[in-house]
């Protein structure tokens, strides 16, 4: 069995001064050395590891996981700058042209990372997507930023969403070995029902904001994390909150 964590929405500042009245480089600690990930197979940091793309941000998260014990995958998001996460971030293998987007194989599985730090997922993001997982035999996953659909968020779905939502979903409805989509942003936990694939939204570490109102609302400072167990014959996501 797999045991991966994933951390969204860090939202680290200029080094470890507060951002918006939050303690996020604490909130980030709770998540990572927090009893439910620990002993992980494989750590995922779903995008937004800074504020406002800051390079103290990432070197501040750089040296937090410069001894971790276990590997660390990492995409963008829509607040961070992959020009300057590269150069904390081992990442140059993983980058073509300005998309950051890769596979990671680990324990026999397959795990797909896209890049929808720019508000979309591009084309050739996509087709390299559907070629690659098409050699894939069993079940694969995939990890993005942005989630692939709406979820229910009035204030994200209304001003956040991805930009290209139909296309990115004609194609992943095509990947039959895909049913399990990992995806953050949103600042609350959602788990949406698209077609047979689930899309499984974790929450932040930064805060969580209110999906009832069109507007923003702080709902909730606490940090937010997800676990994802992947066994042989079963696939168990478990949400996490401080």
């Amino acid at each position: 069995m797999l045991k991966i964590g994933q951390i969204s929405d860090i939202h680290i500042g200029n080094g470890e001064e507060l951002v918006q009245g939050i303690d996020v480089c604490a909130n980030f600690l709770k998540a990572l050395n927090s009893d439910s990930m620990q002993n992980l197979d494989l750590l995922v940091l779903s995008g937004d590891l800074a504020e406002n793309s800051q390079a103290a941000a990432y070197k501040h998260v750089a040296s937090l996981l410069k001894d971790y014990k276990v590997p660390v995958c990492i995409i963008p998001g829509n607040h961070d700058d992959l020009n300057i996460m590269r150069k904390y971030f081992d990442l140059e293998s993983k980058i073509h042209g300005d998309r950051c987007y890769y596979r990671y194989d680990l324990g026999g599985r397959t795990i797909f990372f896209l890049d929808s730090g720019c508000g979309n997922v591009s084309q050739d993001q996509l087709t390299w997507l559907q070629e690659e997982a098409s050699k894939i035999k069993g079940e694969v996953i995939l990890f993005m930023h942005h989630p692939p659909c709406f979820c229910g968020h009035r204030f994200m779905d209304l001003r956040y969403h991805l930009e290209n939502m139909v296309e990115v979903q004609e194609v992943l409805a095509g990947i039959k070995n895909l049913t399990h989509i990992y995806a953050g942003h949103y600042h609350h936990q959602f788990e949406v029902n698209m077609g047979r694939q689930i899309v499984h939204v974790a929450p932040a570490t930064q805060f969580q904001i209110d999906p009832n109102v069109p507007y923003f609302n702080l709902k909730s400072a606490a940090p937010g994390w997800q676990l994802i167990e992947w066994g042989e014959k079963f696939l168990e996501t478990t949400v996490y909150f401080e």
